[in-house]
Parts: structure tokens; C-alpha cells; sequence
């Protein structure tokens, strides 16, 4: 099977979780072809190496000044076309309703037909009054008295806050033009503006697409462009949240790697009966079970640096209860004073060395991406306290302890527990490790994905060769 995977220039140029998922993928189903298909800034040196199964890369550039239509005989017509599109969307992405989600797929469908030149027709059209026009209209109607869940009321309408937005739904809508080459589907990562390319391909040539997305809209990289204007952040918010409720429609299968995205996809309108949860997978040759642990009480936290504070507070309770327990810290040390028998160690290429040389592992579950360390620490058998996230306590079962977020005595009182009792730790030692394997290994994740793949084009067959036949 021919695959494009579509990507916002994670894989191949950055490291990170969504990059080690991307390479995983690829390298565990050689019997695949996959297209790597990057939307860039620019193009960089590729930090994953190429594999058999990877024989083709395309970089789409997505910034630079737009290509505008050509000139021509029919340019008023193409101006026309498109300004009704841009209204189409505009007014579309302002609101949650069923008439508004009609409005913004058609718009970009108009928008798909207009690219056939390999040109943008939004360019040449005045799509900052037409913005301008829909967030008043939006401002003052009823079903915009309250902003959607996760997107912030929209502020008095104001032409250099609209110029500005509408340069970024420009840039947005770019990868419509993108032609891709013949393949059988196309897999998308992380949803945005990667789902504008399937969205084009299933549109043109009736080519189905999956979405795996490992943090939803509110982390989507165009927001980095909004910088600190909170208006302009308001107006992406509303058209990322518009484009990720078209995909999940649009979309053969929808497919979160954890019952956090799973949920969350639900309440932004993925259909239930698409949405197929394949967890992460972690190869257990790449971590053995840890035989042995230190004859020491030490705990190693892994988490960001913002929770640094909930983690100290936590273990000042547990020196209160265990006076020679340490504490090992993944990051960089706080200005100031630390507690008696806390170490940094900055960061840390191996965490299973790190997971040696403690007794009880501590893991902030807040973290937008994959939990990999949380995988990886239950996968070596080491016990290990986790803060709750969306749906992270069903995840892990009796393999973790989970404790509520921001509470650092309920966190310390879980680590003393581990710590005094050495026959508690054996057990959610051995529950973990045979956890982690039955649901997160790496053989599970790719067996889930080969069977999203041969649904998604054989539900997809009959549309695809109708479509043919019609063209």
C-alpha cells in the first residue's frame, strides 16, 4: 500500500515523541510505501535517516508571499468565485453549528477546485474586510453570545487585528494547492494545516485519510505565529477549531494514541463509530525489565520544568516521613534554595539509566504529548507514581499509582507508600511490566495501524472508483 504521511515538519527534521512515533511507524511496516510529506517554513538537514520503506520526500514550503491567479480573461470571474469562498469561510469558522460547518467545508471545497493552476485564489481578494465583515456579523449574533468550549470570546472587531488574522488564514489554506502523487491513503499526523493536504486529495482524487492527532488545536504551531495578540489568537482558535471538526467528518477513521484524545476528539464532534484508539508502542527489547533496584529510598521525577515547584513540595512531605530519601530531577535545578537531597541531573538522552537508579518512579501526567516515559518506566518494571491526566488512571490500570494534578501532598503520600514498602513495589512492578507489554508494545501499535489501513481503503473503494468513472 502507498501511504502519505503528513506532517507539520516533525518527521524527518525534529526529534521529540511525535518524531520517534513517525519512525516507529514507518521502519515497523516495511511492507508499505510510505511518501513523507513535510509542510516547512524552510528545509533543513533531516535528522531521521531515510529507510527502504521511506523512498520519497516532499518538503512544502507554506510561507513566502502568495502565488496569485494568472492574468487572464476570466480573472473577474476567478476574483468572484473566490470572494464568495472567503465569505464562505469566514463566516464558516465563527461559529459551531451545522449550517456554519456546511459553510467552512464547502468554502474550502471551492477553494480545492480553484487550485487546479497550482495557485492560491484567495490571493488578490480583500480578505481582511471580508474577515472584518463575518467577526462583526459573528460578534453580534446570538449563537455567538458564548465563545465554543476552548476558544476565547471574540473582542471588538478592529481592521489591524483582522489584516493580520487574515494573513494567517492566507497562509493556512496554502497546503490546498499541494499536489500530492498517486497514493492508496493518506495518514495524517498531528491534524492542522496537515489535514488541508488529505482534505485536497480525498476531494480531487477520492483518496481516503486517517488522522492520528498527539495534542489537539490549542498547541497547533500557527497559533506561534499569533504572538502575544490575544484577538488574533481568538480568530486562529475559531478557524483551527472549524478545520478539526472537518476532518474528524471527513476523515475514514480517526485514530488517538490515548483516551485523553479520544475524548477530546469526541467533544469536538469526531463521529464515535470512526474513532478506532491505537495506543503508542514501545519495543520491549529497548527495555528490559530492571532486576535489581538501590538499596537507597531515591525517587526520579520526569516532568517539565513548570511542575518543578509540585514535585519539591511533595518531597519536602516525604522527607517528613522517609528522612533519607532523595530526590533525582530530569531538568534544570530552580534559582534559590532546594530541599536537602534533591539533585538535577538537566536532561537526559537515557531515562532507563536514570529509571536504575531509583526505587519508585514519579511522572507528571500534564504533558500534551505521548507518555513515553510513563510506557517505558512501567515497561522496566519500576513502580511508579503518575499525576492524572485525561484518561491516563484507564490507561495505566493497577500498573501506576495515579494522584490528582496539583497535589503535592497526595503526590508525597503516594511516594512514602512506595518507598516503606518494598512488597507493594514487587507487585505494581510486575502488574506494570505485564501491562505495558500486553497494551503499548510496539507489535500491538503497528498490528492496530495495519488494520485502520485496510478499513479505511476498503470502506474507501467504492467511492474512489465512482469518482474515476465520473472524472
Amino acid at each position: 500500500m502507498r501511504v502519505a504521511l503528513i506532517n507539520e515538519g516533525i518527521y524527518p527534521y525534529r526529534t521529540g515523541a511525535v518524531g520517534t512515533w513517525c519512525h516507529r511507524l514507518v521502519r515497523g511496516l516495511p511492507e508499505h510505501e510510505y511518501h513523507i510529506v513535510a509542510l516547512v517554513d524552510s528545509v533543513t538537514e533531516r535528522l531521521y535517516p531515510p529507510l527502504a520503506s521511506t523512498p520519497n520526500l516532499t518538503a512544502l514550503r507554506v510561507d513566502g508571499p502568495p502565488v496569485g491567479p494568472p492574468r487572464g480573461g476570466h480573472l473577474s470571474e476567478e476574483r468572484r468565485l473566490a470572494t464568495h469562498a472567503a465569505v464562505l469561510l469566514c463566516r464558516g469558522m465563527l461559529d459551531d453549528s451545522a449550517y456554519s460547518a456546511a459553510m467552512f467545508g464547502a468554502a474550502l471545497r471551492r477553494i480545492v477546485d480553484g487550485t487546479a493552476n497550482g495557485t492560491n485564489p484567495l490571493a488578490g481578494i480583500s480578505l481582511p474586510s471580508i474577515l472584518l465583515d463575518a467577526w462583526a456579523a459573528a460578534r453580534n449574533a446570538r449563537s455567538a453570545g458564548l465563545p465554543a468550549a476552548g476558544t476565547p470570546r471574540l473582542p471588538r472587531p478592529a481592521m489591524a487585528t483582522a489584516r493580520v488574522a487574515a494573513g494567517l488564514i492566507d497562509l493556512a489554506v496554502r497546503p490546498l494547492t499541494a499536489g500530492l502523487p498517486t497514493v492508496d491513503l493518506c495518514h495524517v499526523v498531528n491534524g492542522g494545516l496537515s489535514t488541508m493536504v488529505a482534505l485536497a486529495a480525498k476531494w480531487r482524487n477520492g483518496t481516503p485519510f486517517v488522522v492520528t492527532e498527539h495534542s489537539g488545536y490549542p498547541y497547533d504551531p500557527l497559533l506561534r505565529r499569533t504572538r502575544t495578540d490575544p484577538a488574533v489568537r481568538a480568530l486562529i482558535l475559531r478557524f483551527l477549531r472549524a478545520l478539526a471538526r472537518l476532518g474528524y467528518a471527513e476523515a475514514a477513521t480517526v485514530v488517538p494514541p490515548s483516551e485523553r484524545m479520544r475524548r477530546w476528539e469526541l467533544e469536538h464532534g469526531a463521529p464515535r463509530e470512526r474513532v478506532t484508539m491505537v495506543p503508542p508502542g514501545v519495543d520491549p527489547r529497548d527495555n528490559p525489565p530492571l532486576r535489581q533496584e538501590p538499596a537507597e529510598p531515591v525517587i526520579a521525577w520526569v516532568g517539565p520544568d513548570r511542575e518543578r515547584e509540585l514535585v519539591l513540595a511533595a518531597f519536602r512531605a516525604v522527607r517528613e516521613e522517609v528522612s533519607q530519601a532523595r530526590l533525582i530531577v530530569i531538568g534544570h535545578p530552580p534559582e534559590g534554595s532546594r530541599p536537602m537531597g534533591a539533585s538535577f541531573t538537566g536532561p537526559v538522552a537515557n531515562r532507563r539509566a536514570l529509571y536504575g537508579m531509583a526505587q519508585l518512579i514519579a511522572i507528571s501526567g500534564n504533558d500534551a504529548g505521548m507518555p513515553y516515559p510513563l510506557i517505558e518506566a512501567m515497561m522496566c518494571g519500576r513502580p511508579t507514581v503518575c499525576t492524572e491526566s485525561g484518561g491516563l488512571a484507564d490507561m495505566v490500570g493497577i500498573g501506576a499509582t495515579v494522584v490528582p494534578p496539583d497535589d503535592p501532598a497526595a503526590l508525597g503520600r503516594a511516594c512514602v507508600a512506595l518507598l516503606t514498602d518494598v512488597r507493594l513495589r514487587r507487585e505494581m512492578s510486575n502488574s506494570a511490566r505485564q501491562r505495558s507489554r500486553t497494551l503499548f508494545g510496539l507489535r500491538t501499535m503497528l498490528d492496530g495501524y495495519q488494520r485502520v489501513y485496510a478499513e479505511a481503503t476498503a470502506a474507501a473503494a467504492p467511492a474512489r472508483a465512482e469518482l474515476v468513472l465520473t472524472c
